[in-house]
């Protein structure tokens, strides 16, 4: 059966050697343990936390409870039933955030459905239903709650030939698209359009000469914004992607706030329209940065309506004072307009 990674490598075209590290601790929860989980070692994290979505205290016991399963995944009935699995027995650990800090992030439904549609009539077959514990319709939906899929993982730098498709680089009217949710990734290339082949120009200094806006750390343009994520990165590189498309990389030291993907703590790329960059930044210091994401390519953008400072530790208890405020009006939006269509978040 190919495993979850290469299942995301197909859903992120150029996500290829993906290895994520997990954050070490999380604030006001149990710690973070490398997954030990032999099934489970293909995954695109490696930290998990106990008890897991099924109460096993430890991964001997979730080890003991997960194997029964080692014939259903060698009949290669779903490509996600090892994700979903391991989601199961052996969550991804992150970082703490807004109101779901303490809580054990659950797999989406549509990854449940997916995996029992492939394997309960196999099952069915020996007379073995599908688990009761293991029931799809307590989990979150894809656009209604934290949840976490295969194409949920942010990308590493996409590899040198792999495929461009989907790079889309219009923006969509949705400039202030909102934080908490995940999309389905239901937006296909058009069929007419090539994506130029990469360049992959390293650049000294890939700043605009000037830039529209001057963000500060401001609680009415945080407000305004919505910013999808924020983090304490080193600016380690630019990287001219193609002639329309280039990517900062980034040493991510600490994660203050994502929304749809999970961010791991190191290298990870900033994705901007065009040759330049906006806001400006410097490569080899600390910045905080608050922007948004891109669900559909699986990535972090760096746009010019984002807010980038220089680092200071003091702003982070204020941020998560005003995202903790944000997120509870945001869930109440949803509730009020769960029933009417959403736009799709932003791409580039």
């Amino acid at each position: 059966m190919s495993s979850s990674a290469s299942y995301v490598s197909r859903v992120v075209c150029y996500l290829v050697g993906l290895s994520l590290v997990a954050v070490v601790l999380t604030e006001g929860g149990s710690m973070c343990e490398p997954i030990r989980l032999p099934m489970c070692s293909s995954l695109p994290y490696n930290k998990t936390r106990m008890p897991n979505l099924l109460d096993h205290s430890t991964q001997e016991n979730a080890l003991l409870a997960i194997e029964q399963f080692e014939e259903l995944v060698g009949t290669n009935c779903s490509d996600v039933l090892v994700f979903f699995l391991c989601a199961m027995y052996a969550p991804i650990c992150t970082y703490n955030f807004g109101p779901f800090g303490s809580e054990t992030i659950p797999p989406c439904k549509s990854v449940c459905l997916q995996a029992k549609a492939g394997c309960e009539p196999v099952m069915n077959r020996y007379n073995i239903p599908w688990p009761k514990y293991l029931a799809c319709r307590d989990l979150p939906v894809y656009d209604q709650g934290v949840c976490i899929s295969p194409a949920a993982i942010v990308d590493t730098m996409p590899d040198e030939g792999e495929c461009m498709e989907g790079d889309d680089l219009s923006p969509t009217e949705d400039n202030n698209s909102q934080s908490g949710d995940t999309l389905p990734s239901d937006t296909q290339p058009s069929s007419s359009y090539t994506e130029p082949p990469p360049l992959w120009l390293p650049r000294e200094t890939a700043n605009c000469g000037e830039c529209p806006y001057n963000y500060a750390v401001d609680r009415d343009i945080f407000f305004e914004k919505e910013y999808e994520y924020i983090i304490r990165a080193r600016v380690d590189s630019f990287m001219q992607y193609t002639s329309r498309l280039m990517f900062t990389t980034v040493i991510v030291q600490e994660v203050i706030k994502f929304s749809g993907l999970i961010i791991p703590e190191g290298e990870v790329q900033l994705f901007s329209r065009g040759t330049c960059v906006c806001p400006h930044l410097t490569a080899g210091r600390d910045y905080l940065v608050l922007c948004y994401e891109d669900l559909n390519a699986g990535r972090l953008l760096l746009e010019p309506d984002c807010t980038v400072v220089p680092w200071n530790s003091k702003k982070i208890k204020r941020l998560r004072k005003w995202d903790n405020i944000l997120r509870r009006e945001q869930r109440r939006r949803y509730e009020r307009k769960r029933r009417n269509p959403r736009p799709n978040r932003r791409r580039v």
